[in-house]
C-alpha cells in the first residue's frame, strides 16, 4: 500500500507532498576516516546510483562529508580541503522507488 505526506500552509497552499517515493531502511554502515584521503568508497550491496540514499547520521560533520551512490557502493568526498581528523562516521541507507 503506498502512503505519503501531503502539508498545506494556512492559505491553503500545498507545501510538502512526499506521496510519491516509499523509503525504505536498508541498514547502517560505519566508515573509518583519517588524514591522507579525501574519498571513500564503501560497499553496500545491491545499490544503485537513483533510488538510494546514504545519509550521515551525525550533525556533527554534516557540512564535511556529502555522499554520492553508485552501483552496489557509495561515494564519500570531504569537502575541506584540509584533511579530515581521524572519525568513525556512521550512514543510514535508504532505498525509494522512482
Amino acid at each position: 500500500m503506498s502512503q505519503g505526506l501531503q502539508c498545506w500552509d494556512e492559505y491553503g497552499r500545498l507545501i510538502v507532498d512526499v506521496g510519491d517515493y516509499n523509503m525504505r531502511y536498508i541498514g547502517t554502515v560505519n566508515l573509518n576516516v583519517g588524514p591522507g584521503a579525501n574519498a571513500w568508497s564503501v560497499p553496500v550491496q545491491g545499490m544503485r546510483p537513483n533510488g538510494w540514499l546514504a545519509v550521515l547520521r551525525t550533525s556533527l560533520y554534516w557540512n564535511d562529508y556529502y555522499c554520492i551512490p553508485g552501483n552496489n557502493a557509495f561515494t564519500v568526498q570531504y569537502l575541506p580541503v584540509s584533511s579530515p581528523y581521524t572519525a568513525t562516521l556512521t550512514f543510514d541507507i535508504y532505498k525509494y522507488d522512482v
